[in-house]
């Protein structure tokens, strides 16, 4: 008898390893408080291991060129993916058990992140090679970040109710768990020994030179600067715990509103919008960020007082408009990364322009605790009182700020192939709103 063939679970790795990412979002309440309250860490701090996290993510290319070079008995899926799943549960256990100060969640918070940044490598190669159109891209990028906000939302309640029931540690522990499943996941795929291409360093690197263009530059100059403008660097959420008194369950509640309404949000995208000029997604999504932003600004300076509604009523409000936004905002950003990477180097250069987002995060995180140290934000320690006055001027030059990759639109190259911009089947006299809207939009923001 002939045994049945193995059954590739490759196409299934892809939201798997998103779902993973976005159900380890268990930890995220429970990260703030540990960070504040067990190890008594100051808004700088918080702001410099937000940026340490991402450092992993910032060198990813370092990752796919170590994979392409050194595959372990001949794959480079399977060992890297089993690597990536320890290194995951490795930086969660630490922070379970030994971590004690600013120093060791330093280095937990970069080993936990070393393991999803590999897993994502692995990925990204497949999604770039699988969105030949804007449209495909759109898909395959909702698909995935569908999968992210669907882990994440499963987990969302408990991440802050277990905070309350069994501690900050113990949810490390249950959330350490959660990456061993990728190891399972990478024993099932198929993956056949031998057949991998050589690689070469400097052909590589010949092919991205070759490949860079005036409008790939200007696209990735976008990218940095959208990523980079300054958040508020962890201190707005102290703002809730000290002075509003949000307690670890309602921030789950929170994470709940917010994960349902990115969901809405890629299913607005997914349906609406994937065939609109990222030009003009992005101008309006700048307009909308800002205008949306003003609920967030009412929690410091009390309008909800003014309603006559408690903060809490008002911050769920506030949530469930933002959110939707915050996930249309961050999808064309994929679209235009998958869509602008060269054809022969789309692995690499998918990395390349990722890590430099996430670059641009790390700078945005550290300018948020700058901003906190510069107006003199901080938390309540022994003999000195909490300080939140000027977070209001923090707030306000982040929101703001959202707007300065304005200028930089005009030179965002063209994503959409030409059956995307005049489908065959629509007549001139009988062309959509989607379309003329397109054109009016293309002319107004170039």
């Amino acid at each position: 008898m002939i045994a049945p063939m193995k059954r590739d679970l490759t196409g299934i790795l892809i939201p798997f390893v998103y779902f993973i990412a976005g159900a380890v979002s268990l930890a995220g309440v429970a990260t703030t408080f540990y960070f504040k309250e067990d190890l008594g860490l100051t808004i700088p701090q918080t702001s410099i291991l937000g940026s340490i996290a991402l450092i992993p993510w910032s060198i990813k290319p370092l990752y796919g060129f170590f994979s392409d070079r050194t595959p372990v008995f001949g794959l480079r899926r399977k060992p890297y993916l089993i690597f990536a799943g320890l290194l995951g549960s490795a930086g969660y256990f630490s922070m379970a058990t030994w971590v004690q100060n600013f120093w060791g969640a330093f280095g937990a918070v970069f080993i936990s992140g070393m393991g999803f940044a590999l897993a994502d490598v692995i990925v990204d190669g497949i999604v770039a090679e699988r969105s030949p159109t804007q449209r495909k891209a759109g898909q395959l990028q909702s698909i995935c970040r569908a999968a992210l906000l669907t882990g994440a939302l499963i987990v969302a309640y408990l991440s802050g109710i277990l905070v309350e029931l069994i501690g900050a540690r113990n949810v490390f522990f249950i959330t350490g768990t959660l990456p061993l499943l990728t190891c399972i996941m990478a024993l099932l795929i198929k993956e056949t020994p031998g057949l991998l291409s050589t690689f070469s360093l400097r052909e590589t690197w010949q092919s991205i030179r070759s490949a860079l263009s005036p409008g790939l530059l200007w696209a990735a100059l976008f990218l940095f600067v959208w990523r980079s403008t300054p958040s508020s660097g962890g201190a707005f959420s102290y703002f809730l715990i000290d002075e509003l008194h949000f307690e670890p369950e309602f921030f789950g509640r929170l994470s709940v509103i917010s994960h349902v309404m990115g969901i809405v949000g890629v299913l607005v995208f997914r349906k609406f919008l994937l065939s609109v000029p990222l030009r003009v997604l992005f101008f309006w999504i700048m307009i909308a960020s800002v205008i949306l932003s003003l609920p967030t600004l009412g929690l410091i300076y009390g309008w909800y007082n003014v309603l006559g509604v408690s903060p809490k009523l008002f911050a769920m409000a506030d949530t469930l408009i933002s959110a939707p936004l915050s996930e249309i905002g961050f999808l064309p950003l994929m679209v235009l990364i998958a869509r602008i990477c060269p054809k022969g180097v789309e692995a690499t250069m998918f990395a390349l322009l990722a890590s430099l987002a996430n670059i641009g995060l790390a700078i945005s995180d550290l300018g948020g605790g700058l901003l906190s140290v510069a107006f003199d934000i901080h938390q309540a320690s022994e003999g000195v009182a909490a300080n939140y006055i000027h977070l209001d001027k923090v707030m306000w030059i982040a929101i703001l700020s959202s707007l300065l990759p304005l200028p930089l639109l005009q030179f965002l190259p063209e994503t959409r192939v030409r059956d995307e911009i005049d489908p065959p089947d629509v007549s001139p006299s009988g062309e959509g709103i989607l379309l003329r809207t397109a054109d009016r939009g293309k002319t107004e923001v170039s």
